[in-house]
């Protein structure tokens, strides 16, 4: 905790009883085993024994459907929805995260200042910035927060609900673009809260001494059952039924239950569900689950939300399919699936579904296919901190984006229609993700038409500041390639080339590089771009361009003969290095100065 390790060592060496405790465990004269090596090993050594991974939760996630309550499941299904974002910080299986995070925790009264990671080397971009921690156990660690702020859950959920830090008064440059604005009732709050407690795992909790050497008070042990109320609590689970020695069809008739199949199906199963309208949230949890809905003369088997349920399916499965459904009126998502591998798409209609209709997010091979999504408020396909990717044959229209690659590796987006949407194709690179990278993917063969609509995006969102009439957007991202699209009609600019500093306020800092490095634009058909500029792009071009570029990045090259752009003159391969440096850095400096 920052102390000076040579008071320590003295501090310690005045109790006796430590003394006598560290020469009983490492040996040598009275007095000498206490070093600080052996006091950050004898920490360490403690820590390694708090091991939590037999909680309800992980019993459930173990294929126990019994092991949460319908509260819990309820809260889960809060907790992984877009509505509250927490999963996005912690994650499966830790419930933590690697990064530092600015949410706008208060300070104490009378607290100094603490800027967080900022002291401690972080720099500007880690300005108020803290550890993401386990919330496994979260029950029993209250109060909350690095400086125990909060003292009980629902306040901690009052505070993100109003936005962190902001909702506090505090102003925040850089505060994290997964903190928004949200609504929970009294029920949800206690859903949430329920399914906190089920994280409680005190099967090797260590014996909680009643007394310390140094002679300073014992936190009070909080008892896990009385957390976890018998309101909550299921009862306990039947012996589990052998696996079946071969996969299984399970089907649900109209009218039947979605979720109840999903909880009875073993690894490798299918679930196929006959057309009607279905109102749930389905959890999908278990590895190679097929999920499909049939689709007969014309009817489909549709997910509605009727506008109060948050997603229509949540699913961290390895090698999970979800085909044949339409999906409608959700008010946070479409489809979810966090953390897996072998995710595919295919064959959906989705329409108004929140923010995103299709989320594969820390996935590896991802697959989406065949899918038409409309009326998203952030982006109809959205694949991010991702690897392995292809978006191909689909169609999404009237969203504020319609595909987007973000901070992701290795994507494919081959033969998609996107128009009608604020912007169609974004290829980004943001900071604070828990991928630091975006590089290597291939925009090609796409229709990028007409993509004028108004932005109707969260305020508090980066996409609210994609300029209406935007065709392909690469911003920050490296290795791209865009060729062989057919991109016209759209109003402000048909591919634009940016730096992050164009998008954040002057003197933003990053935990990415911001630079977009080596993208290549070549061979598209390009007309009627640029007809009706926004504001924004008007500001930097002063007029709308088929190409746009805010000379960032001096290995970015273009082969289009005959497309207007900004600026006058694109490197192509032929430039020496030299004078695309040189030409970099004027363009960027005037952009600087008109943007």
């Amino acid at each position: 905790m920052a102390q000076d390790p040579d008071e320590l060592v003295r501090e310690l060496r005045k109790i006796p009883e430590y003394v006598q405790l560290f020469d009983t465990a490492y040996g040598g004269k009275e007095g000498a085993a206490v070093t600080f090596e052996n006091v950050t090993g004898a920490v360490a050594d403690f820590e390694r024994t708090l091991v939590s991974d037999a909680s309800p939760f992980d019993r459930y996630r173990l294929g126990d459907a019994t092991a949460l309550g319908p509260a819990e499941r309820r809260g889960l299904v809060l907790f992984r929805s877009l509505k509250t974002r927490c999963f996005e910080c912690h994650g499966f299986p830790t419930l933590a995260n690697p990064d530092f995070k600015v949410i706008g925790v208060p300070d104490l009264p009378g607290q100094k200042e603490d800027r967080g990671r900022a002291e401690a080397g972080g720099g500007p971009a880690y300005e108020r910035a803290f550890k993401v921690p386990t919330l496994r156990n979260v029950a029993l660690t209250a109060p909350y927060m690095h400086n125990g702020r909060f003292k009980t859950l629902a306040e901690v959920l009052a505070f993100y609900a109003k936005g962190g830090g902001k909702g506090q008064g505090l102003e925040l440059a850089n505060l994290d673009d997964k903190i928004r604005v949200f609504s929970l009732s009294t029920a949800e709050q206690q859903d949430l809260i329920a399914f906190l407690n089920a994280l409680t795992d005190e099967t090797r909790r260590p014996e909680i001494p009643e007394r310390v050497p140094s002679g300073l008070p014992v936190v009070q042990h909080r008892d896990a059952q009385a957390v976890r109320t018998s309101a909550t609590a299921p009862p306990p689970a039947p012996p589990a039924a052998p696996a079946p020695s071969a996969p299984r069809t399970l089907v649900v008739k109209s009218g039947g239950s979605i979720q109840d199949a999903v909880d009875a199906a073993r690894p490798g199963d299918t679930v196929e569900v006959e057309p009607g309208t279905y109102h749930q949230s389905v959890l999908v949890d278990v590895d190679r689950i097929t999920l499909r809905g049939l689709v007969r003369d014309g009817r489909r088997a549709v997910l509605d939300g009727e506008g109060a349920l948050t997603d229509a399916v949540i699913a961290s499965g390895h090698g999970f399919t979800i085909e044949g459904f339409a999906v409608r009126d959700y008010t946070s998502n479409g489809i979810t699936v966090h953390g897996a591998t072998g995710v595919v798409f295919r064959d959906l209609v989705v329409d108004r579904t929140g923010l995103y209709g299709v989320y594969p997010v820390e996935c590896k091979d991802v697959l989406v296919e065949r899918v038409v999504v409309t009326g998203a408020k952030d982006a109809a396909i959205y694949v991010g901190q991702s690897a392995d990717i292809v978006v191909r044959k689909s169609e999404v229209h009237d969203n504020v984006t319609g595909i987007e690659i973000e901070n992701s590796t290795n994507a494919l987006v081959e033969d998609n229609d996107a128009h009608h949407n604020t912007g169609g194709i974004l290829v980004f690179l943001l900071p604070n993700n828990p991928s630091k990278v975006g590089h290597d993917t291939r925009v090609v063969r796409n229709r990028v038409i007409a993509n004028n609509h108004p932005n109707f995006g969260d305020p508090s969102a980066i996409v609210s500041k994609v300029p209406a009439g935007t065709g392909i957007f690469i911003m920050g991202a490296d290795r791209t390639e865009v060729a062989g699209n057919e991109i016209r009609g759209n109003d402000s600019v048909g591919v634009a080339v940016i730096s992050l500093a164009m998008a954040f306020p002057p003197g933003a800092t990053f935990d990415v590089g911001p630079i977009p490095e080596d993208n290549r634009i070549h061979d598209n058909v390009l007309a009627d771009n640029g007809r009706h500029p926004a504001p924004a792009v008007k500001d930097i071009a002063g007029r709308g361009v088929d190409l746009l570029w805010d000379g960032s990045g001096w290995t970015n090259s273009w082969d289009q003969p005959g497309a207007t752009r900004f600026p006058l003159l694109l490197p192509d391969r032929s430039w020496p290095s030299l004078l695309r440096r040189a030409w970099s850095r004027t363009v960027s400096g005037l952009a600087r100065v008109f943007g």
